[in-house]
């Protein structure tokens, strides 16, 4: 699997770690299977888009604790982006548009601007 998984994973392992839950009681209360969280956590698999948000809600914590974005890359413009944006989300189903509006909303104030 790719980094980016390698690094949600670890994320999700270090704040599962820090309340002091085991993989098992995770994955109980997300109705996962053990195997398949430790699979995510250790970036092997990679968790869907519900269920990371899920996560994220479950402790508290923000995208931007779970999902790491790089910032610092510049070069197109807003409706660039925009329309980047639009043609992504062309082929969503009502349930992924929602996911990905509580995504955008949870990450703007994380953005710095």
């Amino acid at each position: 699997m790719n980094n980016i998984s390698k690094v949600i994973g670890g994320n999700i392992r270090k704040h599962r770690q820090i309340r002091g839950m085991t993989r098992e009681q995770l994955a109980e209360a997300l109705d996962l299977d053990t195997a398949y969280l430790g699979q995510c956590e250790r970036g092997e698999r990679q968790l869907g888009l519900s269920k990371t948000i899920e996560i994220i809600e479950y402790f508290g914590l923000t995208a931007n604790d779970i999902i790491p974005i790089n910032l610092k890359k510049e070069g197109a413009n807003r409706a660039q982006y925009l329309e980047k944006i639009n043609a992504a989300l062309e082929g969503c189903t009502d349930n992924q548009l929602l996911a990905v509006l509580k995504v955008i909303t949870a990450m703007i104030p994380f953005t710095g601007h």
